[in-house]
C-alpha cells in the first residue's frame, strides 16, 4: 500500500512539473512583437523566426502609425520603434519602457558625384527622406555644427524614393540607409559619407545616436517569461553581427521585404547597420533627445526628456 501511495505521488509530481513546463513554454510562445521593416527587424530576424515557428505573434509594419496604435492600445508585449517615438509615448502614458537600443545609426550621405567630405555639399541640394523624423533630425544636427555649410534640403517620403532620384540622376546628393543602400551599391558606383562618424565628431563620444530600440510593456516587465524573451532578443542582435549569413537566411524567411532585397545584399547591409547592445546608454539617449528639442523637434519627443524610469 505504501509503495502504491509513493508511486502515485511520483506520478502526480511529474504531472505537475510537466504542466508547469508546458505553461512556461506556452508563455514564451505567446510573446507578441511588432517592429518596423528595415534594420530593426533585420537585427531581430534570428529571434523573430524562432518565435514565429513556436506560434508567437510577429508583425512587421511600414510607417509609424501602427506602432503608435500599439503603444496607445498596449496591444503588444514588445514594440520595436524609433527611440524618440518610444520617449514620446512614454511621456504621454508611461506604458512602455526602453529595454535596449539595438540600432545605433543607419544613415549615409550618398552621391555619384565627388564626395570626399561635407564641404562637397556646400551650396548644393540634398534630398532627405522623412521630414521631421530621424534622418532629418540627424542631418540638421550635423549641419548645425557646420555653420559654414549652406545646404538646400528637399524632402521625400521614404528611402526608396530618395534612392530612385539618385539612380535616375534627378538628385546629386541624397540621405540613404541600409539595407536599401547595399542594393543600390551593387548597381551604381557611389561615394558615401557615414553620418554616424559625423555624429561621433559632434558628440566627442564613442557612441553613435540611438535610432531604434526595444520597448517592453511596463505591466509585464518583471514577468520571467518576458525577461527571457528580452534576453533572447539581445542575443539575436549580437548573433546578427557574429553570423550575418545565418541572419540573412532568417530574414529572407521572415518577411517579403527581405526576400526582395536578396541574400547577398542583406549580408553586405548587416555589416553597416551599426547593430549594438550597450550596457549604459542613458547619456547617449538623453543627448539625442535633447538635440531634437534644441532643434525645434520637441513635439517628436513629447516636449521633454523622459524621466529615469523610462529605462528598463
Amino acid at each position: 500500500m505504501k509503495k502504491l501511495i509513493v508511486l502515485l505521488l511520483i506520478i502526480f509530481s511529474l504531472g505537475l512539473y510537466t504542466s508547469c513546463e508546458v505553461v512556461k513554454d506556452k508563455d514564451l510562445e505567446n510573446i507578441s512583437l511588432i517592429m518596423p521593416s528595415g534594420t530593426p527587424s533585420l537585427a531581430l530576424a534570428n529571434y523573430a523566426v524562432d518565435l514565429k515557428e513556436k506560434g508567437g505573434t510577429v508583425d512587421i509594419v511600414a510607417g509609424a502609425d501602427l506602432l503608435v496604435a500599439a503603444f496607445n492600445q498596449e496591444s503588444y508585449d514588445v514594440i520595436v520603434a524609433p527611440v524618440n517615438l518610444g520617449a514620446k509615448m512614454y511621456n504621454a502614458s508611461g506604458k512602455y519602457l526602453l529595454y535596449k537600443t539595438i540600432v545605433w545609426g543607419n544613415l549615409y550621405l550618398v552621391s555619384k558625384q565627388e564626395l570626399n567630405s561635407l564641404d562637397d555639399i556646400n551650396n548644393k541640394e540634398v534630398v532627405v527622406f522623412g521630414k521631421n523624423s530621424t534622418p532629418d533630425i540627424v542631418f540638421q544636427t550635423i549641419l548645425k555644427n557646420h555653420p559654414e555649410l549652406k545646404v538646400n534640403i528637399s524632402y521625400v517620403s521614404d528611402v526608396s524614393e530618395a534612392n530612385t532620384l539618385l539612380a535616375s540622376n534627378q538628385a546629386d546628393y541624397v540621405i540613404s540607409a541600409e539595407p536599401a543602400i547595399s542594393k543600390l551599391k551593387a548597381k551604381l558606383n557611389l561615394n558615401i559619407i557615414d553620418l554616424q562618424d559625423e555624429w561621433k565628431n559632434i558628440t566627442k563620444d564613442s557612441s553613435y545616436y540611438p535610432q531604434a530600440g526595444i520597448f517592453v510593456r511596463k505591466s509585464l516587465a518583471e514577468e520571467e517569461y518576458v525577461k527571457s524573451a528580452l534576453n533572447k532578443m539581445k542575443v539575436s542582435v549580437l548573433s546578427a553581427l557574429a553570423n550575418p549569413e545565418k541572419t540573412a537566411i532568417n530574414a529572407v524567411n521572415l518577411h517579403q521585404s527581405f526576400k526582395t532585397l536578396g541574400f547577398e545584399t542583406l549580408i553586405s547591409a548587416i555589416r553597416n547597420c551599426h547593430f549594438a547592445v550597450k550596457n549604459d546608454e542613458q547619456e547617449a539617449v538623453y543627448y539625442y533627445l535633447q538635440m531634437m528639442i534644441d532643434l525645434g523637434f520637441g513635439a517628436q519627443t513629447g516636449g521633454k526628456l523622459p524621466d529615469e524610469d523610462f529605462f528598463y
